[in-house]
């Protein structure tokens, strides 16, 4: 398994660098700069600088410029993670080597571990970078616990992995990527507390925000951020994003199997 992962990993690099080396990063990298100069504007010169008492009840800070900043990079991360891995099947689809992947015996998981190693190695920089746009624009990083927001970063690439699964599932039933996942980031974009904390939305869109991974996810990291709260006082919601995890794992390996059963009978059919 390793070995294929190894192999995954230097194949998605090496067309990165040579067929499209910049585009999605500078699309993931200026989509989060948007939502922090939305934020900042918005912050400024429609609120006024005030926010009212019930934002500072439900984020437990007053400080909303780092909320909508880790919201903002936080919400990139997510995205490039579930597009780099959920593309993977169907970009091998369209490229003709999916019959190849298919037929041959390396386990399915060092396929997909391999695209997750390549993309955290491109995430890492892109929520870096929007981490240092954040901190000219007013992100306050002095109350971190630095080892609790790593460990929750972890566990939402794994949380996010499992959704892609799914996602990945979807695009090769309806052979499609575009409407498909952004369909699927402009509801969580909406629905999962990035610039403004769930509970101010209607309650009837309140259960769609907890399906999503990155509604706990956030949450937690914004603790350990923001307020400086170690590992355990977070566990609800990592519990949470554990629950969605298994869910979403199961949903998406039946899916995927699925998928490559019916797309294998077309193809030799």
């Amino acid at each position: 398994m390793l070995q294929v992962a190894k192999a995954t990993f230097i194949r998605n690099t090496l067309v990165m660098l040579r067929a499209y080396p910049w585009s999605f990063v500078i699309g993931h990298i200026l989509s989060g700069v948007y939502t922090v100069l939305f934020a900042f504007f918005a912050y400024h010169y429609v609120f006024a600088g005030q926010l009212d008492e019930r934002f500072v009840q439900l984020s437990g800070s007053s400080d909303y410029l780092s909320y909508a900043i880790l919201g903002g990079a936080f919400y990139a991360f997510a995205v490039s993670t579930l597009m780099n891995v959920s593309r993977s099947l169907i970009t091998e689809l369209r490229e003709g080597t999916l019959e190849a992947l298919l037929l041959t015996p390396s386990p399915r998981r060092g396929y997909f571990l391999g695209n997750v190693c390549q993309q955290i190695m491109r995430t890492v920089f892109e929520f870096s970078v929007i981490l240092v746009v954040g901190a000219v624009f007013g992100l306050t990083l002095a109350n971190t616990n630095i080892w609790s927001a790593v460990l929750v970063w972890v566990l939402s690439t794994v949380a996010f992995f499992c959704q892609a699964l799914v996602l990945g599932s979807l695009m090769l039933r309806f052979r499609d990527t575009y409407i498909t996942q952004n369909t699927l980031f402009v509801i969580m974009a909406f629905v999962s507390g990035v610039t403004f904390p769930i509970p101010y939305l209607p309650e009837w869109l309140h259960p769609l925000g907890q399906i999503m991974p990155l509604a706990p996810a956030l949450d937690a990291f914004r603790q350990c951020v923001i307020q400086g709260k170690p590992l355990l006082s977070v566990s609800p919601q990592l519990f949470h994003m554990a629950g969605l995890s298994g869910i979403y794992l199961l949903i998406g390996t039946w899916g995927i199997r699925r998928m490559e059963k019916r797309v294998v009978e077309s193809i030799f059919g």
